[in-house]
């Protein structure tokens, strides 16, 4: 589970998101107005998985660019804070490895894994300027010189003398950012596997985050379907029918009486579409021997294509999906689940969440504009069915000099927020009152008499 973010100069975001960082909890949400620097924060570590998945060991950072990346940021000078070249790039997480190791007979709680990059200007591309892994007490790190060498920085390690100056080399330069060079091993000596170590648990940590954009793909009359179990639904879930008939062609296939109590996704995000009001279950019928299937929508004695029902199903779909689906310990980041959802179903996301939370060890990182979203979870919250202590709530704006700010919620046992920022969902209750006075205004205006 990712428990801190950081960023440096960052579009809107200058520094205060660097020392201290933007703690995460088992549920995070980032509200706030357009454009106030949410979907940045989103992206920061959208940025470090398609740069660690990167098939260029030695690229930097993967900015973007081509069909399958999750984000396309352009340039250095498009992305840094104020378009300043001057100024370096700054980008970190901490990791939360929640599975255990043997030490002395017993079994123990891995140490967090701290990771921190920083990046410089070099012809309009980000080049890496200092990496480094932090976990309990070691510390790893990889810092450029001046001639373009870097210099190591490990347990135990000395670096040695040349001419009087510290061995940096070219070829220490760390790969995608998060590893280190054979040399760069090599040279370490005996705490090489370590470092090795942590760079491919942290690679495995940010590589398997799942990522839902804010725009989704529209519903198909049917879906052709080959057979495969996707691994990933597609940042517009373009792929949660094809995972839908994954599970359940898996689950036709099981023997009575041994599902083994897997999730199967149909029978889920049945579950979940009544709950949230907008159908009572899903069917998937197939279209005769061919590889083409529909999905059906079931409502009372009424059975329809997904095309011919309202369009809020298709959206919130790969949603439920996608909770379900993907492996326990998973991080889904979440752009706007709410879209095209009442507000009688945008309560339920919150429902959702909080039980996939605690259920699977599903971790959110969500951007919402959903004050409906957001009342139900301080109402779970009251009603003890989830702990304050594991979400995070952050509103983003700017201040007068139009940077990014961020501030955190205070919110207690109750569900009661202590600091709410000023008109946080619009003007309500200014609304109100202005069309209250102008509504007395017009009927006492119509009761006076008029004539002589």
């Amino acid at each position: 589970m990712l428990t801190r973010l950081r960023l440096k100069n960052l579009k809107t975001w200058g520094e205060q998101l660097w020392d201290s960082g933007m703690e995460l909890a088992p549920i995070t949400l980032l509200l706030g107005p357009n454009s106030a620097g949410k979907t940045t924060i989103l992206q920061l570590p959208l940025l470090l998985k398609q740069t660690f998945e990167s098939p260029d060991r030695h690229l930097d950072l993967n900015m973007g660019g081509q069909p399958t990346d999750l984000v396309d940021l352009g340039t250095y000078e498009s992305i840094v804070h104020e378009h300043d070249l001057h100024r370096e790039l700054g980008f970190g997480l901490t990791f939360k490895d929640t599975s255990l190791q043997l030490v002395d007979d017993t079994y123990q709680e891995l140490p967090d894994i701290d990771y921190r990059v920083t990046y410089q200007n070099a012809r309009g591309q980000a080049a890496l300027k200092r990496m480094e892994i932090h976990c309990g007490d070691q510390e790893f790190a990889a810092t450029r010189q001046g001639k373009g060498g870097y210099l190591l920085t490990a347990p135990g390690y000395v670096a040695r003398q040349l001419d009087n100056r510290a061995d940096a080399r070219r070829s220490f330069q760390p790969e995608r950012s998060v590893a280190f060079s054979p040399d760069a091993i090599a040279e370490v000596g005996a705490v090489g596997p370590a470092v090795q170590d942590l760079s491919l648990r942290l690679r495995q940590a940010v590589s398997s985050l799942a990522y839902l954009g804010p725009l989704r793909e529209r519903p198909e009359r049917t879906y052709l379907w080959s057979g495969v179990d996707p691994t990933d639904l597609g940042k517009r879930g373009e792929f949660a029918v094809h995972a839908l008939l994954a599970s359940e062609n898996s689950r036709k296939r099981q023997k009575e009486g041994q599902e083994g109590g897997q999730e199967w996704l149909v029978s889920r995000a049945s579950e979940w579409l009544a709950r949230l009001g907008v159908a009572d279950r899903l069917e998937l019928k197939r279209q005769g021997r061919s590889r083409h299937y529909e999905v059906i929508v079931v409502r009372g004695t009424q059975h329809a294509n997904i095309m011919d029902v309202g369009f809020g199903v298709s959206q919130v779909l790969p949603m439920l999906v996608l909770a379900h689906s993907v492996p326990q310990g998973t991080t889904i980041i979440a752009e706007q689940p709410e879209i095209h959802l009442h507000p009688r179903a945008q309560v339920g996301l919150a429902e959702l969440m909080a039980e996939v939370a605690c259920a699977r060890k599903v971790q959110f990182l969500v951007e919402t504009h959903s004050e409906h979203l957001f009342r139900r979870l301080q109402t779970l919250i009251a009603e003890e069915k989830f702990e304050s202590t594991l979400c995070r709530l952050y509103s983003v704006d700017k201040d007068e000099e139009g940077h990014a700010r961020l501030s955190k919620l205070q919110i207690d046992n109750y569900g009661r927020v202590a600091n709410w920022p000023k008109q946080f969902f619009g003007d309500a209750i200014g609304e109100t009152e202005r069309q209250t006075r102008k509504a007395l205004e017009r009927m006492t205006k119509q009761s006076r008499p008029t004539g002589p």
